[in-house]
């Protein structure tokens, strides 16, 4: 069984002013002090990754080692509801592969992986298996054309040898295909960007 992809909605607007800078030189540092001072001052807006819940002023008391990537997580769910996920399952791997006979805008892995966040000595990846933000800014653009590009989709990337090695029918790629288009006319609406992890 393959890792199973996992999308939220994201305020990557909020983020990109408040969180961003704080997470890449804590990072870079190996320092958590402003980590754990943003958690503090934020605290009634913060919940447990892990249960969903609000954070007390106790919170501390649940992390698992402390490390700058789980403070990072902690952090993170101001922008977004961890109890809120819809991804495309195990079926994304094959998605993907699809995606690339296709003529896109933006580097493929972005649509189904988004983009890291990462400095030269530090990369965002609190749960060891990949992290990628789609920006709100971006989430227009890939919707509209993952709508307009479904037809040439059905036409060339089913005939493609994905869905044998992936083991995945054709009714299943386009169900992947559509929850992906959904996805973004999904944070289109909301205007949210997307947090995509595994």
């Amino acid at each position: 069984m393959g890792m199973e992809h996992k999308c939220f909605l994201f305020d990557t607007v909020n983020f990109n002013k408040e969180l961003r800078e704080i997470i890449i030189l804590s990072g870079g540092t190996n320092n958590s002090d402003v980590l754990i001072k943003f958690i503090n001052s934020n605290l009634s807006k913060i919940c447990s990754p892990y249960t969903g819940e609000s954070l007390t002023v106790d919170w501390e008391d649940e992390l698992e080692n402390g490390s700058i990537q789980e403070l990072c997580d902690f952090a993170m769910t101001k922008y977004y509801s961890p109890d809120e996920e819809d991804g495309l399952s195990y079926a994304w791997d094959a998605l993907l592969e699809s995606l690339r006979n296709l003529t896109m805008n933006f580097k493929t892995e972005i649509y189904i992986l988004g983009s890291p966040l990462e400095s030269e000595s530090f990369i965002l990846d609190p749960g060891g298996m990949g992290l990628g933000f789609v920006y709100l800014e971006d989430i227009p653009v890939i919707y509209s054309e993952l709508v307009g590009l479904k037809q040439c989709f059905m036409e060339n990337c089913l005939t493609s040898l994905s869905n044998v090695l992936y083991e995945i029918d054709e009714t299943e790629l386009i169900h992947a295909y559509d929850k992906l288009v959904f996805i973004y006319k999904t944070a289109k609406e909301m205007e949210r960007g997307l947090l995509i992890t595994f």
